[in-house]
């Protein structure tokens, strides 16, 4: 009996090489973008020193150089690193230059210093992570991978699921008090995963052609649906992770970049972005707090109304808290530049180096809570470093979370040694899996898990205990449905050894 599942030319879409009149209008967008980011920071800002300018540009170029292989088509596979890598434009270079009220506080040469260790960190990371994937891998005998039929309506499942999650959370639905403790830590670190998987793959469906028009309406509605109700917490990230997402996998099939859901979505959350800390202030601290979905067009009204309100009054010199919170820019927020400043200024002396104690929680955190009641929050790195350079007390923790990203944590611990060696690891890592994803079906084991690192590599604020925990629990959820939903798939153009048939 033939173990295979049989393939088709629609089963077995993955990702393609682009032809090459679609690659020079890939590198002309490409050429578009860096050149105007360059040029941004070197005339249009204004009032900033020269050595800041020079450091955003450092940052700049050396995070658009893995982007700019991947475009030209001499990296393959899935883009992992240098989406990683394009993060590090708004976290560490743009700051420089946009007059961030914390790296103000810090001189020109710490500030040239923290953007030529960045620099030099990704121009590592960078050579590693192209040493695996300038190149095509050899073909495996068979592939793991979902049928076209039985993964759609189980990605679809998925999504009405991650709503549903959501509208029980906000309204306090009676079953969620079945999930306690570390059960609903799980739950949630899984549906997650699982959105995410589903988001890239439809997505990815909807711009290659492959949905019928009721399933991409279907599809459309639902990821913004998602969004919705993700953002009630009043924090943007995760809805705005998701958009990221489907933009990225629909770019990469249709080979257009959907310029009007952009810009609409750009719109939307930059005008509440300046509501949000109004809104965190009346509902975060309410322990009765409940939503119900037919509430929720009269709170969105009432966090544009304190969006609106933020614009009609922002030059009137409110000092309050609330104000203060909502002045932030989104540059502000994102940044992380000021956490590697500060561990460069105060270490090694007067605060020594943290020598891997943030690392050493990790194999903890992969143990089940069902196995260990006690067992540490996925955020105790982060705390550690708040608590070992006095930016919060242990109290402090319990409440608010400062967040350090990998390589300020990579530098509390062991200096410019601990930099490098997290780009020689990033690197490795990401070029690894990407190389798996060169030639693979989009459905197959080695995509999806390519697809679930690319959702991590935006996350610019984790610390190796939560990125590493966070990666481990959606990859349990990608070995279940390896296990119970895929089929052994031989590549069409597999030949099999003289005297050896499958």
């Amino acid at each position: 009996m033939n173990q295979f599942a049989n393939s088709t030319p629609q089963l077995w879409a993955y990702l393609p090489s682009l032809p090459k009149k679609e690659q020079k209008q890939l590198l002309r967008v490409f050429w578009f973008i860096a050149l105007g980011l360059v040029f941004y920071e070197l005339f249009l800002v204004k009032d900033t020193p020269f050595l800041s300018k020079l450091g955003a540009v450092a940052v700049t170029v050396a995070a658009l150089w893995p982007n700019y292989l991947w475009c030209s088509g001499r990296a393959k596979g899935m883009p992992i690193f240098p989406f990683f890598a394009l993060t590090h434009i708004w976290t560490y270079g743009l700051p420089l230059v946009t007059h961030h009220p914390t790296v103000l506080t810090y001189s020109l040469e710490s500030q040239l210093f923290a953007s030529l260790t960045v620099a030099g960190f990704l121009i590592l990371g960078t050579s590693v992570w192209f040493s695996f994937v300038k190149s095509v891998p050899r073909i495996p005998k068979y592939y793991r991978a979902l049928t076209n039929q039985k993964s759609n309506a189980f990605f679809f499942f998925i999504l009405i699921a991650g709503v549903f999650f959501n509208v029980s959370i906000y309204g306090k639905w009676g079953w969620l008090s079945i999930l306690t403790g570390g059960l609903f830590t799980a739950v949630r670190a899984t549906v997650l995963g699982l959105n995410a998987l589903a988001t890239f793959v439809l997505s990815y469906q909807l711009g290659n052609k492959e949905l019928t028009k009721i399933q991409g309406t279907l599809f459309i509605i639902l990821v913004f649906t998602y969004m919705i109700t993700n953002s009630l917490g009043y924090l943007l990230v995760g809805a705005s992770s998701s958009f990221l997402l489907a933009v990225i996998a629909f770019t990469i099939s249709s080979k257009k970049v959907p310029i009007i859901p952009i810009v609409i979505v750009l719109v939307c959350v930059s005008l509440l972005h300046y509501g949000k800390g109004s809104m965190r202030a009346k509902y975060w601290d309410t322990t009765d707090y409940y939503l119900q979905p037919w509430e929720y067009p009269t709170r969105y009204a009432e966090w544009i109304g304190y969006s609106v309100d933020y614009f009609n009054k922002n030059n009137q010199g409110d000092n309050s808290p609330t104000k203060k919170e909502k002045k932030e820019s989104f540059l502000e927020r994102a940044s992380v530049i000021q956490m590697l400043l500060l561990a460069q200024t105060k270490s090694p002396d007067p605060i020594p180096y943290m020598y891997g104690e943030t690392y050493a929680i990790i194999p903890e955190l992969l143990v089940p809570r069902i196995f260990n009641s006690n067992k540490i929050w996925s955020h105790e790195g982060t705390s550690l470093l708040n608590i070992h350079y006095k930016r919060q007390t242990r109290e402090q923790t319990l409440k608010t979370t400062i967040g350090w990203g990998l390589l300020a944590e990579s530098y509390a611990n062991f200096g410019l040694i601990g930099c490098g060696g997290l780009a020689i690891v990033l690197g490795a890592i990401y070029g690894k899996v990407s190389r798996w994803s060169i030639n693979a079906p989009i459905l197959s084991v080695q995509s999806l898990f390519a697809v679930i690192m690319m959702s991590f590599a935006f996350q610019s604020e984790f610390s190796a205990g939560v990125y590493v925990a966070a990666l481990y629990q959606s990859s349990i959820i990608l070995v279940g449905i390896a296990f119970f939903l895929m089929k052994k798939q031989r590549p069409p153009n597999y030949s099999f050894p003289r005297g050896k048939m499958a």
